[in-house]
């Protein structure tokens, strides 16, 4: 049994097909399921940049530790060839920007030509044993300043999500989950 919706929204008409599975029920995202989407993630940040990362084979078994919770959560219940829209907070996807995960590292040009560009990663161990990551952001003659704040800290994100498949997991060979950017996507 096949149902057909028509959307109209902004002059774009979107075709909706509920696809049922071997015992004619509809095949919904929902916990147990392997699910096939595509996305679009539009990222605002506060500088007023929009930037759009598109993501054309995105699967993960639901529910999943690597996706966002608040996707899933409206995910859940959708059908092959739906689409959904998802905006995010900052506190819902990758925190408030932290300006007290700005260090200042001394320079110490005396030891040797160490001019980092603008951009640069480096690693910092922090008191408590911890790396993280800095990306340089500025510098004078004395000092680095390393930002440590996740690329995409302080951004809303908006997610447009198309359905792709929606299958049965018993007849998945089960595989490592990946996050959502792992790709090496980098926002910055």
């Amino acid at each position: 049994v096949m149902k057909l919706f028509f959307v109209l929204s902004n002059n774009l008409k979107l075709s909706t097909f509920f696809v049922t599975s071997e015992k004619g029920l509809e095949m919904t995202v929902g916990e147990g399921k392997f699910v096939d989407l595509s996305f679009k993630v539009f990222i605002f940040t506060e500088n007023s940049d929009v930037r759009v990362y598109t993501k054309s084979n995105f699967n993960y078994f639901h529910p999943s530790i690597h996706f966002f919770k608040k996707v899933q959560k409206a995910l859940v219940g959708a059908h092959v060839h739906e689409r959904v829209i998802v905006n995010l907070e900052p506190h819902e996807a990758y925190g408030d920007y932290d300006n007290d995960l700005v260090f200042t590292v001394d320079r110490n040009i005396e030891n040797g030509a160490f001019d980092p560009k603008i951009g640069h990663k480096f690693s910092l161990e922090m008191n408590d044993g911890r790396n993280k990551i800095g990306k340089v952001i500025f510098k004078d003659d004395n000092h680095i300043y390393l930002d440590t704040n996740h690329p995409l800290a302080g951004a809303k994100l908006k997610f447009d999500i198309y359905v792709k498949k929606i299958s049965n997991t018993e007849n998945k060979v089960s595989f490592p989950q990946r996050k959502i950017f792992e790709d090496g996507f980098n926002f910055r």
